[in-house]
């Protein structure tokens, strides 16, 4: 058996502790469910396309040790199939079949429907597609449930982070965050949230201590990623953190791709001439986490904070990482010399812009209500979170609307910029006309993605009802929203909320509108508390009107 697993570092168990022989009954389960995996052609297909496609932006996974895991349990996978036990088996490798169900099933959400291999899996549009992918996840949650042991791996850790991605693309945050935190405990128990010491034994080949020492970086990457959801969703949903950074000791991974043969390649920073890394926006996305752990550890994040420079502080030090990025990720100015050998890089700026934006959003709203300076800041940080979103779905299939990750972001700063403006009119006429603009493309965005993305249907119904009261009088109720933003009027200085803006060229159905009870003024105190959830609050807006 240990001829099948191999002997480098990536096929060693996380934990040392082997597996007893299953129960007949339990391994019949096992491998009953292992088989419904779709055969291999099907099956290489589908990895191949949650890679190219999923894994740049959300670097769930690395390649080189997810295909080394793949191999040996190709072979495992037969022996079972003969009769085999899999006693004595690191328990990575056993949960292994529950990570490729989580695989295919985010791979599923991001497959068109030309596919080829999406014909012999019997979908043949967008509901039943989204139907296999739900089985699939499903699936590898029923694994994990039969595997007897309480011992936790990485492959385990993966699995609860894919099945949280899933959840969270199919629009349950929340109970994406619970699964998000059995995933965090069972890291933190394998202890990937302290730095490893790796040396060079003399005794040793260095090919074996290179192994290692990429091994190790690839520990780090998965924890960061942890680290990064864990905070993200604590500031922007109120949620409560399950990590304290105190306890973290790692040192950030490189800034650079895995390579294909870890054994022969020393762990260090980019050469100037090297082409650039893939890796690059998830390091800034925990950087910024580190900074939303710092703000929410002195209280930055609440209301009346005892010192709120340290606002302006945090606000400075995230221009500061923008500036300091290599220039062919920069957002402002870059270096577009690799755009066309490396697809990816124009839409991971965008993922850039965004993680930042969102954060200076989020960082001033609290304060919106009584600084005007934080207002401001805020709402200009809204406008270029949906400047980078627009960008970015347009870089991006249509099939990428199913997509909460590419909603989210729309709903919560488009909601904040017209609730905020509904309360504090903009006097300049430019800011009035560029807030119409970027309002009616995250409509247009979201009109798109509303069948398949619960939260872009609820927050759609608020965001048009926040627009049709910006509308002059005679056209509230009255119109619906252009399919591309209109060239439309600007708003006048001073005018009363009701004509901040007008739309000279809207069409469609009819606007909803808001209940005689809901009042501009309530609706950004609602806005500004310090843990503000914005799925809970669009869930109550719509059904104080009667729209779910």
């Amino acid at each position: 058996m240990e001829q099948l697993m191999g002997a480098s570092p990536e096929n060693q168990a996380s934990n040392p502790t082997q597996l007893k022989p299953m129960h007949p009954p339990t391994l019949r389960l096992f491998l009953d469910l292992c088989a419904r995996l779709p055969q291999e052609a099907v099956t290489r297909e589908l990895i191949e396309t949650f890679f190219s496609e999923a894994n740049w932006y959300f670097a769930v996974l690395e390649k080189h040790y997810f295909e080394k895991l793949y191999t040996s349990w190709s072979a495992l996978s037969s022996h079972l199939m003969a009769g085999g036990q899999p006693g004595g088996l690191p328990p990575d490798l056993l949960h292994f079949p529950a990570l490729i169900f989580q695989v295919l099933a985010v791979a599923l959400q991001f497959s068109p429907l030309d596919l080829p291999c999406l014909q012999s899996l019997g979908v043949d549009d967008f509901a039943s597609r989204d139907r296999l992918s739900g089985d699939f996840s499903e699936r590898g949650v029923a694994i994990r449930r039969i595997i007897e042991t309480n011992e936790p791996t990485l492959t385990t850790v993966q699995c609860d982070l894919m099945r949280a991605l899933w959840l969270k693309n199919t629009s349950r945050g929340r109970e994406a965050w619970h699964v998000l935190g059995a995933g965090i405990r069972m890291a933190q128990e394998l202890g990937i949230h302290k730095q490893s010491k790796i040396f060079q034994n003399p005794q040793s080949p260095l090919e074996d201590t290179l192994s290692q020492l990429w091994y190790d970086e690839y520990k780090r990457r998965l924890w960061i990623k942890l680290y990064s959801w864990d905070s993200h969703m604590a500031f922007s949903l109120g949620w409560p953190r399950t990590i304290n950074s105190s306890d973290c000791t790692i040192v950030p991974p490189l800034d650079r791709d895995i390579p294909a043969d870890p054994s022969t390649t020393v762990p260090m920073a980019l050469f100037p001439y090297e082409p650039p890394s893939s890796f690059t926006p998830h390091l800034f996305q925990y950087t910024v986490c580190q900074q939303i752990h710092e703000a929410m550890s002195l209280g930055a994040h609440k209301q009346h904070p005892e010192n709120y420079t340290l606002v302006e502080t945090l606000h400075h030090r995230i221009l500061s990482l923008l500036s300091a990025l290599p220039p062919v990720h920069r957002p402002v100015n870059p270096d577009r010399s690799w755009d066309l050998t490396h697809i990816i890089i124009p839409k991971q700026r965008q993922q850039i812009a965004t993680a930042a934006h969102s954060f200076l959003m989020a960082l001033h709203r609290p304060h919106s209500k009584i600084r005007v300076a934080s207002r401001n800041a805020a709402i200009e940080a809204a406008l270029s979170t949906l400047d980078a979103q627009e960008i970015l779905s347009d870089l991006m299939a249509t099939r990428y609307y199913s997509i909460y990750a590419l909603s989210v972001y729309t709903v919560e700063a488009a909601i904040f910029l017209s609730v905020t403006i509904l309360e504090h009119p903009p006097s300049d006429p430019v800011m009035v006309h560029r807030i119409q603009r970027t309002l009616e493309k995250a409509i247009y965005r979201l009109e798109l993605a509303q069948d398949r993305v619960s939260l872009a249907k609820s927050g759609l119904h608020v965001l048009k009802m926040c627009y049709s009261r910006m509308q002059p009088p005679q056209v509230q109720g009255m119109h619906g929203i252009a399919a591309r933003p209109s060239q439309g009027l600007v708003g006048i200085s001073g005018e009363p909320v009701g004509t901040v803006l007008s739309n000279e060229s809207v069409v469609g159905s009819r606007m909803p509108e808001f209940g005689t009870g809901v009042d501009n003024a309530v609706m950004f105190d609602d806005i500004t508390v310090s843990n503000f959830d914005i799925e809970s609050w669009v869930q109550q807006m719509n059904e104080m009107n009667g729209l779910l």
